[in-house]
């Protein structure tokens, strides 16, 4: 399995290597490559791998190791060749660990003095100290003015960030062997990525960009793609799965497989599990609402009534159906998905539908500078590059010693002294060899059984987490490729077992599926394969085998067969066999002994 840092070795070239916009959540991390065509702007790259546990904590990276690695397997799916010019890769990081404010200066500035006033004046805004940050401004020209004084200002937008942050982004970009590019703050990405599809509109529309992340929401106002306010709200999906993880006393990621089928504006859900998740949902996103409402407000103070045309929303948040209507509703505005990829060129089977305004960040950290028509805030934390350790004893990284070098002249002197060393230490053995031989031992096989403990317990926390990444696997698997549903299948299963039968296992395949398990006679095998070959998803029933086994001759060991017909978004109507009461998928101890939940799996 590849994916070390020793793979992705790129040799030294003076061409440009492609530039690749990455997107590190604790969730997910998401790769695309864009590139400007005749036709306009294509998606040649697009790859999604979820994030290894405990390796990215509040959208900063916890382990640059491991994120290294995924950043490398995440490349060899994308298809990006090892060899040639390094691929120059652009981070994104939250906006609440970056410090972004708005000052007004005057305009006509020279470049070296307005560079010397804003890092003066961001003293009086970073809260830590400027020697320990990366900074980064931008002039904003739709916001030039006159003000109440005479004088003609235009505001400038400044990012600070710790430089440690921007450490990790150095560490895992290392790991992975590829060049570091920018760092930007994903919300300010987000914008940009918006502006080039077009929902910023013309010069003066004003529109309210709402990041749904999964540990934070981000709110920012915009005119004409530049952010005038912007804050953010730690209330995000992890909150939101959280919550219904404890209302339904299930665990984190059967929670997160219930997101994309929330009912959450419209009709209720028949079934009353949907419905309670549903409220947990409406109850999270109305306190998201009502941060939204305070922003505006506030906003409003400051600069006036101003009209607001539209709330759009990304991220990952926009996973959860009809949330447009739900904000929309409650907040008065036109709210819409915001979907960076709707005027750009790619392969329909690369990103599903539903998935493509989660992606709005990721697209603007690829997108170049000179693609966007209009002007967009353009931050780069990491214009500085890496101060080496040599120069700068408050970087973060550790610049390994050199190692001081032999001279070919110098083993007879050494050979010398290593001679002399064991003839020390042989004298030293014997001389001390008065030693209980037993203690040592003893205390061997202490230290070995110790540590067996030790491998045994890390072995186990390593079992937890592949099976907590193998059920992201599958929430994945489901935004990205559509999964199947077969819960109509199931019902069609419950429905037609009869009473005293035992489901031990059920596996889908693409035309059929496999029933197997445990009855108390074979009658009951047979009413099962009728019952199940009446059912108007079931084209054919047959009994693989029935059979007593020696070991528990009470039970009928069984497997059922059943060819499927195709399925529709709806439930299944009725028939007059589920006019009868409903059986029993789960047996009391009276109809079998030994119960246990039936196994489920999915072919490919």
């Amino acid at each position: 399995m590849f994916g070390t840092s020793k793979m992705f070795g790129f040799g030294i070239s003076k061409k440009k290597g492609p530039t690749i916009g990455i997107d590190i959540n604790s969730d997910s991390i998401t790769l695309v490559q864009l590139e400007k065509t005749r036709v306009g702007i294509e998606i040649v790259r697009f790859a999604c791998l979820p994030t290894p546990a405990n390796t990215v904590r509040e959208g900063l990276i916890a382990d640059p190791a491991a994120v290294g690695s995924v950043m490398s397997e995440l490349m060899l799916q994308a298809g990006v060749t090892p060899t040639g010019p390094a691929p120059v890769l652009n981070m994104t990081i939250p906006a609440q660990s970056v410090v972004v404010r708005l000052m007004p200066v005057p305009t006509g500035m020279p470049a070296d003095e307005l560079a010397e006033v804003v890092t003066q004046e961001a003293t009086n805004h970073v809260p830590f100290p400027i020697s320990d940050a990366n900074l980064d401004w931008s002039l904003m020209p739709a916001t030039e003015r006159t003000d109440a004084d005479g004088v003609r200002r235009v505001d400038v937008i400044l990012a600070a960030v710790q430089r440690s942050i921007v450490e990790t982004c150095w560490r895992a970009s290392d790991s992975c062997g590829v060049q570091l590019g920018k760092i930007e703050v994903s919300s300010l990405a987000a914008i940009r990525g918006l502006a080039l599809a077009g929902y910023m509109g013309s010069t003066g529309h004003m529109s309210m960009v709402v990041n749904l992340r999964q540990d934070a929401t981000d709110i920012n106002v915009v005119r004409s793609a530049m952010p005038l306010f912007g804050r953010s709200v730690i209330i995000g999906m992890e909150t939101l799965t959280e919550a219904i993880s404890r209302s339904l006393e299930v665990d984190f990621d059967t929670a997160l497989t219930l997101l994309p089928e929330l009912p959450l504006f419209g009709m209720p859900p028949k079934d009353p599990r949907m419905g309670q998740a549903a409220q947990v949902a409406r109850t999270i996103f109305s306190d998201i609402t009502d941060e939204l409402e305070r922003s505006l407000e506030f906003y409003q103070s400051q600069a006036g009534d101003i009209k607001l045309d539209q709330i759009i929303l990304t991220g990952p948040g926009c996973m959860v159906p009809n949330l447009d209507q739900y904000i929309g509703s409650r907040m008065g505005f036109r709210t819409i998905f915001g979907d960076a990829m709707r005027d750009m060129t790619l392969d329909q089977n690369m990103v599903v539908e539903r998935m493509r305004p989660i992606l709005a960040s990721v697209i603007g950290s690829a997108i170049e500078p000179a693609w966007t028509p209009t002007f967009s805030v353009d931050l780069d934390l990491n214009k500085e590059g890496r101060l080496p350790l040599l120069f700068d004893d408050r970087a973060t990284q550790k610049i390994d010693e050199r190692e001081p070098l032999f001279y070919w002249f110098r083993p007879t002197l050494i050979g010398g002294l290593v001679l002399l060393t064991l003839s020390l230490i042989v004298v030293a053995y014997f001389s001390t060899f008065d030693l209980p031989t037993k203690s040592r031992e003893l205390a061997s096989t202490e230290a070995k059984i110790l540590q067996a403990r030790k491998d045994l317990q890390q072995l186990n926390q390593l079992k937890e987490t592949n099976t907590s990444l193998q059920m992201r696997q599958k929430v994945l698997t489901y935004l990205v490729e559509k999964s199947s549903k077969w819960s109509s299948y199931m019902d069609a299963i419950q429905l037609n077992t009869p009473r005293g039968v035992q489901i031990d296992h059920i596996i889908f395949g693409a035309q059929d599926f496999q029933v197997g398990g445990f009855a108390k006679n074979f009658a009951s095998v047979s009413d099962m394969s009728l019952n199940l070959e009446s059912s108007p998803l079931v084209r054919e029933a047959s009994i693989e085998f029935a059979s007593r086994k020696d070991k528990n001759p009470q039970l009928v060991t069984f497997g059922l067969i059943a060819r499927t017909k195709p399925v529709t978004a709806s439930r299944p109507p009725e028939t007059k066999q589920s006019k009868r009461p409903a059986p029993h998928l789960i047996p009391s101890n009276s109809d079998l002994i030994g119960f246990k939940s039936p196994a489920i799996e999915i072919k490919e």
